[in-house]
């Protein structure tokens, strides 16, 4: 009789008979009793949640019972207090009301099982009972995991049944380990190479963890205690602690020497699929399909982080050799970056990197012994290695013939082992250059002006001369030179081609005048070789992709909602269909984006590429830039080219007439096309086409012209710059001549690649009014280096201040933590790291709501942690504490800064001196 055929006779027995009913073969309590335990019963009744301290997990303990005592009377189910409570006969009902319940069917094995005796399994192994597959060719077994031991001598491959030790020296096998419960997930050696730990179990039931002693191969101590399969088993760095982690959401760490657990380490939402002791041993790391990596202290068993950042569930998880780093993958296809600080407290460990890693889930990260190079291997049956000062992608190994489960180093960092779910195995020669490489790839910034000396012949002025539509009839201009054409009306659009003939490294502005003329004519301009081929000014490769969310954007609007921003960085490029941007400072709360680079109020672009209107859900990406024929390597992410084309001038001062910069890549003859883009043409779509050499200049103008400053406080001063011919330099700008009373911020600096920046000027509670004639004194001066050479530039003054009576409050920025505070009551803050400030309101009749803006903070530290509503000190209150954030890549520098209130005459705080220190003491947060 089948299994079948007599679970479904128990039942019809037991519904229509009063007394027991046993059938001629009882029921299994491994095969027919667990299952139903399991199903329905475990989730309460297992080894770490006893409940009425009864488990049903085993049949050991489901024969000893719980609290009340035994739950069975073998032989009699209708005395058996389990059966009772599974068939409501005796409460409270087992399962609850609001908990599936076992059919009647499943209700009949537990009462013959118990009828028949309640006897013990036949199996050796309480769980699942599966069909024996025999294979009708000859199949090899995959590699699940791979490690070499310290020392040199083996490599354990891992199979699903067994671990192969391979000698190294004799390139043959030496041992092969079995005898493993379940499914072997994970080999590790110990860090003096005595110990092999292997990681398995059965899925759904237990897991187990197996020390083997290298010197002879023998089976040491097993660790059991998890409810279902182990992935992963780590001893930490001096060998006392083993931690494991599996299917059951669980972490256990374990004294080596007794055998014991020590703790539970409980916080993960799903399968914990990876750990990582970090080399001092303090702190473990684990990775879990919830999506996070949590950072826990082994001593307490304490989390200390959890690392949110992850959009999919992660499935490896390392810690670099030196400790500084924790860095994992998973199904998203993104390796990050965490820096981890001594003590690992939450908010004290910054994503530093995130890179797109591959076409597919990452399935296994390693760090190279040295800690110089990171290889990860994917779904996509790519193997990359990545250089760990800046993780850029250094090389990719040819595309494995299966999935690379499994990856280790040799301990002298010279070859990479890899395993494939194929059961291939693979010794792979490192590069040693690999480590090194990134420094062979130049990268591009924006594009710069040579300083080889052009043509100081007078601009000439020329018309247009037709035919000129194609490139073997162009019109050829000595330059420097200005011509004058017209867009013809025809089907196809009329475009106009000038020769120019340049030398390699030359720079030439190329630009139109026409909307700024009247004309009816939007042009377009472009560089191309003498056959009519474009002209390749670099490549941009996406090391981040995005999209536009939330909703579209303008082609004005510089405040853009990208998805993964907390992944991103400020000064980045943003490529966005052709237009590039650049990131200027991230989301300052819920309700904000990422803010790009603006000129004029408009976004700016950046090689003289056009902003346009971007819908939702666009793709965006962060790019690189590298020169033409740069050795780039593919990273599983577009590369875009880019041409030397405009259509509206990127920096937005030109309306819709065009500019660009072109460098010449080599001696040659080049052609100019102009097109109207949009194809028109006809009487009034004229055109002043000008190349000519750069001429760099800057000229600053002063926003805030007659300020009104209340006695005893301060009012903000802004200046902006317009940059000329791509003079990207620092601009120094100085205040003199004050009257007595009056100070000024002074002097400050609009940064290189930066448009504004702001002063305050400062009233004493003493000051009088002055005539206009000692305001006439005031002198304000703009200086920078252009091309090697001092410019200075007299700006005027600042107009007739006038002195107004003292307001209704009075507004402060200080120090309010003595570590970071330097002697002369400034600030103190380290590239990496959050301080805290206060500001302060002394309130002479006014109680409402004060909101602060915080001016002259270096590029990189922001105002950080201001919610919704900013920077605010509510009604009545009269502090507010906020936090400053240096970016890691903020140079030493030394800054005044001050906080402008929001309100009743926007006033400024007196100027606190902020130090940006490379290296510090500070304690810090």
């Amino acid at each position: 009789m089948s299994r079948a055929s007599q679970i479904c006779c128990w039942t019809v027995l037991l519904l229509t008979a009063a007394g027991p009913a046993i059938a001629a073969d009882p029921p299994d309590f491994n095969t027919d009793v667990l299952p139903v335990f399991r199903k329905y019963c475990n989730g309460c009744h297992n080894d770490k949640d006893a409940e009425g301290g009864l488990v049903l997990a085993n049949f050991a303990a489901t024969l000893k019972g719980g609290d009340n005592g035994a739950t069975l009377v073998p032989g009699r189910s209708g005395d058996s207090r389990l059966w009772k409570m599974l068939a409501g006969s005796l409460e409270p009902k087992m399962p609850p009301e609001d908990q599936p319940a076992p059919r009647p069917a499943e209700l009949a094995i537990i009462r013959a099982w118990i009828d028949a005796g309640a006897k013990a399994p036949v199996g050796k192994i309480e769980g699942l009972v599966t069909p024996t597959v025999r294979p009708t060719a000859p199949v090899r077994e995959p590699v699940t995991s791979l490690a070499h031991a310290p020392n040199g001598r083996w490599v354990a491959v891992a199979r699903p049944n067994a671990i192969e030790i391979l000698s190294v020296s004799e390139k043959k096998p030496v041992v092969t380990l079995t005898g493993h419960t379940g499914a072997i997930n994970e080999v590790g050696f110990s860090a003096d190479s005595e110990w092999l730990i292997v990681a398995a179990g059965e899925v759904a039931l237990a897991g187990e963890a197996t020390l083997w002693k290298t010197a002879d191969w023998s089976r040491a101590k097993i660790f059991r205690g998890h409810r279902d399969a182990l992935y992963s088993a780590q001893l930490s760095p001096d060998g006392s602690l083993l931690a494991t982690s599996g299917y059951d959401k669980q972490i256990l760490l374990w004294d080596v020497a007794t055998g014991q657990e020590q703790k539970t380490l409980a916080g993960h939402n799903d399968a914990v699929y990876s750990l990582a002791f970090h080399p001092a041993g303090k702190l473990l790391a684990s990775a879990s399909g919830d999506r996070t990596v949590k950072l826990w202290d082994v001593a307490s068993g304490e989390r200390l982080d959890t690392f949110s950042q992850p959009a999919k569930e992660q499935a490896t998880v390392a810690a670099s050799p030196d400790g500084r780093l924790i860095v994992a993958g998973g199904a998203d296809n993104r390796i990050r970056v965490w820096e981890i600080t001594q003590g690992g407290k939450e908010g004290t460990n910054p994503l530093r990197y995130a890179r797109f890693a591959h076409e597919g889930p990452i399935l296994r990260i390693a760090f190279s012994p040295d800690g110089k190079l990171l290889a990860s291997s994917s779904e996509d049956r790519r193997i990359k290695l990545w250089e760990t000062a800046s993780f850029t992608q250094v090389a990719v190994l040819d595309r494995q013939s299966d999935w690379a489960a499994a990856l280790c180093f040799s301990p002298d960092n010279h070859r990479l082992y890899i395993g494939r779910m194929n059961g291939e195995l693979e010794i792979v020669s490192v590069d040693p250059r690999w480590a090194d490489s990134k420094s062979s790839l130049k990268r591009l910034t924006e594009g710069s002006i040579a300083l080889i000396p052009a043509s100081d012949r007078p601009l000439q002025e020329v018309a247009e001369q037709e035919p000129n539509d194609t490139p073997t009839q162009t019109q050829l201009l000595e330059l420097p030179a200005t011509v004058n054409g017209t867009f013809a009306a025809t089907a196809a659009g009329d475009p106009d081609l000038y020769r120019i003939d340049v030398k390699a490294g030359e720079s030439w502005i190329v630009e139109t005048n026409a909307a700024r003329n009247k004309s009816n004519a939007d042009t377009r301009i472009e560089i191309l070789h003498a056959d009519g081929a474009p002209v390749l000014r670099a490549l941009l490769q996406a090391v981040r992709d995005s999209w536009i969310n939330f909703r579209p954007i303008d082609s004005s609007q510089a405040d853009v909602r990208l998805e993964f921003w907390e992944e991103m960085d400020l000064n980045q490029f943003l490529y966005m269909n052709g237009e590039v941007g650049k990131t200027f400072r991230a989301p300052q709360g819920p309700d904000s984006g990422y803010q790009l680079y603006l000129n004029g109020g408009k976004r700016r672009c950046y090689f003289d590429t056009t902003a346009v209107a971007h819908a939702k859900d666009e793709p965006a990406y962060i790019v690189e830039a590298y020169p033409p024929g740069s050795g780039i390597v593919d990273n599983g992410l577009p590369v875009f080219p880019l041409y030397f084309a405009n259509d509206d001038d990127d920096e937005r001062e030109l309306g819709s007439d065009s500019r660009l910069t072109f460098t010449a890549p080599q001696d040659g003859a080049y052609l100019v096309r102009v097109t109207d883009s949009r194809g028109f043409g006809g009487d009034g779509f004229t055109y002043a086409l000008t190349v000519r050499p750069p001429k760099p200049d800057f000229n600053v103008s002063i926003g805030t012209k007659n300020p009104k400053i209340p006695a005893g406080s301060g009012q903000r001063l802004s200046f902006s710059v317009d940059r000329i011919d791509g003079f990207d330099g620092d601009i120094q700008l100085e205040i003199t001549g004050l009257p007595a009373g009056f100070t000024a911020e002074t002097p400050v600096l609009i940064p290189a690649g930066h448009l504004e920046t702001r002063s305050a000027l400062h009233a004493d509670g003493w000051a009088m009014q002055p005539s206009e004639q000692e305001w006439s004194r005031v002198e304000v001066t703009a200086t920078a280096v252009v091309r090697g050479q001092t410019v200075r530039k007299p700006l005027g003054n600042l107009g007739e201040i006038k002195l107004e009576k003292p307001a209704t409050i009075r507004v402060f920025l200080q120090p309010d933590d003595s570590r970071y505070q330097t002697p002369d009551g400034g600030l103190v803050i380290a590239p990496g790291t959050t301080i805290t400030a206060l500001i302060r309101v002394e309130r002479h009749g006014f109680d409402g709501d004060v909101k602060f803006d915080v001016d002259n903070l270096p590029h990189g530290v922001i105002v950080d942690n201001i919610g919704l509503s900013g920077v605010l000190v509510r009604a009545k209150e009269t502090e507010r504490q906020i936090f400053l954030t240096a970016r890691p890549w903020v140079p030493a520098t030394e800054r005044l800064i001050h906080a402008v209130a929001q309100t009743q005459g926007n006033q400024v705080t007196p100027p606190i001196r902020l130090t940006i220190r490379g290296t510090t003491e500070l304690a810090g947060p």
